[in-house]
């Protein structure tokens, strides 16, 4: 339970003066993705593979994706390293409403060569309203990172992808209001 307040305290706008580290959001990450399976009758597919490029040239991992067996729905996906499956590389989690819409999202990355200090910690807040769906990505320290809408308004398709270093509004293709996710 106490790692679900940890995360959840997480998902404020404004974040606390003291966040988790890195490393302690990768353990929480990985501490919630333990609890979800406790909670629920999982299936699992798995791969493995091996990293490209020079820095991570000789290690392989395996990527297991946990779905809920009732629903079908992504519970969870780990990536650890082939060799010590104790070193995670990747921890994402996900975590849905009473009526299966995706409210949040929780991804933290480590270099293979350092499993323990992430270099990316995120988090995802996800709104439906209607036949939209939103989303806003937030790094660990609480900065906006990405913003994504997609779906249907008035009638028109949208789609709406939005960085952190894109300030331009968007607007509606017909009424050329600004349209916020």
């Amino acid at each position: 339970m106490k790692f679900w307040i940890l995360i959840l305290g997480l998902c404020a706008a404004q974040m606390a003066v003291a966040a988790p580290s890195r490393p302690e959001f990768h353990r929480a990450v990985y501490a919630l993705h333990e609890q979800q399976l406790a909670r629920h009758t999982v299936r699992t597919e798995e791969t493995t593979g091996k990293y490209e490029g020079v820095a991570a040239a000789g290690y392989h991992y395996r990527v297991t994706s946990y779905y809920d067996a009732g629903t079908g729905r992504l519970l969870s996906r780990i990536q650890r390293d082939a060799k010590l499956p104790e070193a995670i590389h990747i921890a994402e989690v996900n975590v849905y409403d009473a009526e299966g819409r995706l409210v949040r999202d929780f991804f933290s990355s480590a270099p293979p060569w350092r499993p323990i200090h992430p270099s990316h910690a995120y988090i995802n807040l996800h709104h439906h309203n209607g036949r939209l769906h939103s989303f806003r990505q937030f790094e660990l320290e609480g900065q906006v990172n990405y913003e994504f809408c997609e779906g249907e308004l008035d009638g028109n398709p949208v789609r709406i992808a939005l960085s952190d270093s894109e300030k331009t509004p968007l607007l509606h293709p017909n009424t050329g209001r600004v349209l916020t996710a």
